[in-house]
């Protein structure tokens, strides 16, 4: 593990609480001295229990329905939990927008400055004043809506990487969530948000995927109009372009200039796609 001690305890600490109402996430294996981690040269290191099944399928409208329910059943497994300093995003989402804003025009001056644009440069600027205005209006929707109100009461331990190889679904048809390593006390939105981006790209943009989601999650935990708001705030942030431009300008990846260029390519291309995805979706959740 590449973090502290004191978070491998806090997570360990979080998930045997779920697993009180919701068993079907990873076990870390404890050591002979009773503690979920062991320390060894210098390194931190854990086992977990394996779990025999297979990938949830993204584009399987009943694994998008089943991972729904039990994602679902995973926050309300969550009544209760230790909130502390540590692994907290409440209250964080307004501001940290803000931040990324900031770095995103940022980015954008620092690519109209350069004498020799990149084939990266170029195309980030064709596509910077559209995204950077997404950006504030999804700051603009959060501050409108019941966002803090709901941090008081409506927070759940998120998973925060609903990769469909985060979800493994065994031969009883259990839906297990594993790699908990991004895992932080939020509001339950910031996972369904992920989650259904996740979904529709694997689906074409298709809102109907979108629909399954909720409609799962709903059987089990209602969402009522003012979180659906927030969530469609959630939405409206282009976080896929905000990834990849802070990784081309802050250098955080090690990727060749093509890699960067085509990866950017194919976030910038699907842009009518996901004009018609938000449209679609706002009209879907009658906000």
């Amino acid at each position: 593990m590449d973090y502290k001690i004191e978070e491998i305890e806090y997570i360990y600490e979080v998930l045997n609480h779920i697993r009180r109402s919701y068993p079907y996430i990873i076990n870390f294996k404890q050591s002979v001295e009773g503690k979920p981690y062991v320390e060894y040269e210098g390194g931190v290191y854990v086992v977990f229990d394996l779990i025999e099944g297979r990938e949830c399928i993204y584009e399987n409208p009943v694994d998008l329905l089943g991972a729904s329910r039990s994602l679902a059943k995973l926050h309300n497994a969550s009544n209760g939990i230790k909130v502390k300093d540590i692994r907290n995003n409440l209250y964080k989402m307004d501001s940290n927008i803000i931040k990324k804003i900031k770095e995103l025009n940022m980015c954008r001056d620092f690519a109209d400055l350069h004498v020799n644009k990149t084939d990266f440069d170029r195309l980030f600027l064709e596509y910077a004043d559209y995204y950077i205005e997404q950006a504030n209006l999804s700051l603009k929707e959060l501050q409108e809506s019941d966002y803090r109100k709901l941090c008081r009461d409506k927070y759940v331990l998120c998973h925060h990487d609903l990769a469909h190889h985060n979800i493994i679904v065994d031969n009883e048809d259990n839906y297990y969530f594993v790699d908990f390593d991004y895992c932080m006390i939020d509001l339950p939105y910031h996972d369904l948000c992920n989650f259904i981006t996740k979904a529709i790209k694997h689906n074409m943009w298709n809102v109907d995927m979108a629909d399954t989601i909720l409609q799962g999650y709903s059987m089990i935990r209602k969402l009522e109009p003012n979180e659906l708001k927030v969530l469609y705030a959630y939405l409206l942030f282009p976080q896929d372009f905000y990834d990849i431009t802070i990784s081309y300008y802050m250098k955080t990846r090690g990727w060749d200039e093509d890699e960067f260029f085509e990866k950017l390519k194919r976030k910038a291309e699907y842009k009518e796609d996901r004009e018609k995805f938000l449209k679609d979706f706002k009209e879907l959740i009658q906000i």
